[in-house]
């Protein structure tokens, strides 16, 4: 081996190390932003899930009321009624 071909494999050596390591690094970031985006993004779902509930929930307790008579309807209420 030539002296140029050993100082040629020893440039591509140190180059592949150092792109190697710039590469880890740039995708590491990378991982870590998208990783940060599917975070935003599962919690979206959840909220906008719980906000579903919420209004089904809600629409059934009106429901329920509407239905209700007066009297029904006070005696559900003095249930939660606190003392003053």
């Amino acid at each position: 081996m030539s002296i140029t071909a050993i100082i040629m494999l020893i440039i591509g050596t140190v180059a592949a190390l150092f792109g190697g390591m710039a590469g880890h690094g740039i995708g590491k970031s990378s991982g870590r932003k998208e990783g940060a985006k599917e975070a935003v993004q599962q919690h979206e779902i959840i909220q906008a899930k719980a906000t579903v509930q919420a209004v089904q929930e809600r629409a059934h307790v009106e429901a329920e009321v509407a239905v209700d008579s007066d009297a029904e309807l006070d005696a559900r209420l003095s249930k939660h009624d606190r003392p003053g």
